[in-house]
């Protein structure tokens, strides 16, 4: 079978290879599932560059999550059946998704509901799965108000639905482009990041939550404006890393620990509750999270890559955000 290979640690995605390898053999747990589609993502490049403290199997296959369909089902798996469409998400430390035919512990899958693509659900396992941790972790209630800060992009739409089926008021920035889907989905106040400025848009207090998907002066923006909490993906909390199946050195976490010092002591001052959002395999949360948005799911287009593409043009960072369909 034909899988995209991690050939040596490089820059982005220069030594990636598609390579003719043996189709695994399923493991008490696992299911061995033929792969329909995968989404590229940013940590996807992170990963194969190189992460401190992983152990980088050989060969190595890209990829950290997707869709397809069950081929075949290991021993002591129960929910599952040959045929089943599942979505998946898998730890960093287990990664290898980009492949015709994979395996992949059962506990990391989801069933994909009826009226969701199963080519589409492969764009949108880890942008959701984001989504739905990030925003639960909030404790939210209905008719309460959260902006969204890149709302327009991968995880910030899933996390728009999420958001718009639990019974919240959405506020978000993002692209004008992005505006009808958007709309589509339910977004009550959009605000265009390109000709405003969302803290002067917004008074302080006015919403109750956040989640930032971009960092650095638009989460401390997002701070200032004094919400009860805020979750954000840039916002790296090192004892959550076990989610992902990471380890980090004692010095990386010193490191991290120093880097993000700024925004704690802002939040501090603020008073917010300020959480760092760590995404791990978790397929009950998964299926919770699929299922919830189905009941009024928005499907969007998105730009996919075939093997013969890849194999002919390889991978850069300008394929992130793209999908591979096997």
């Amino acid at each position: 079978m034909r899988a995209i290979i991690r050939t040596k640690a490089g820059k982005e995605f220069s030594t990636m290879k598609i390579q003719n390898i043996e189709s695994p053999i399923t493991q008490s747990g696992e299911l061995k599932v033929k792969m329909v589609s995968s989404r590229i993502n940013p940590v996807d490049m992170d990963l194969m560059k190189g992460f401190p403290s992983l152990k980088y199997k050989n060969p190595q296959i890209g990829g950290i999550d997707g869709a397809g369909v069950v081929l075949e089902v290991g021993q002591n798996v129960k929910d599952f059946s040959v045929g089943d469409k599942v979505i998946f998400y898998r730890l960093f430390s287990d990664i290898g998704t980009w492949a015709e035919e994979i395996t992949i512990p059962a506990n990391y899958c989801a069933k994909i509901p009826a009226n969701i693509d199963v080519k589409e659900a492969g764009a949108i396992a880890l942008p959701l799965l984001t989504a739905f941790d990030s925003i639960t972790q909030l404790n939210t209630k209905k008719g309460e108000k959260i902006l969204i800060h890149g709302i327009g992009g991968g995880v910030g739409f899933q996390a728009l639905q999420v958001a718009k089926q639990l019974g919240l008021i959405v506020i978000g920035t993002g692209n004008q482009s992005d505006k009808p889907d958007l709309e589509k989905a339910g977004i009550d106040q959009f605000i265009d990041y390109k000709i405003q400025d969302f803290s002067q848009v917004l008074k302080i207090k006015e919403v109750d939550y956040v989640f930032d998907t971009l960092g650095d002066d638009i989460l401390k923006k997002s701070i200032a404006l004094q919400p009860k909490k805020v979750v954000s993906i840039k916002y790296v909390d090192t004892s959550q890393m076990h989610k992902a199946g990471v380890n980090l050195p004692g010095i990386m976490k010193w490191l991290m620990k120093l880097m993000m010092g700024k925004f704690s002591k802002l939040a501090n001052k603020n008073k917010v509750q300020l959480i760092g959002q760590v995404t791990g395999a978790n397929g009950k949360m998964l299926q919770k999270a699929v299922d919830l948005i189905s009941v009024n799911y928005i499907s969007r287009n998105f730009k996919s890559l075939s093997l013969t593409d890849i194999s002919t043009n390889g991978l850069t960072k300008n394929d992130v955000g793209k999908v591979i369909v096997f």
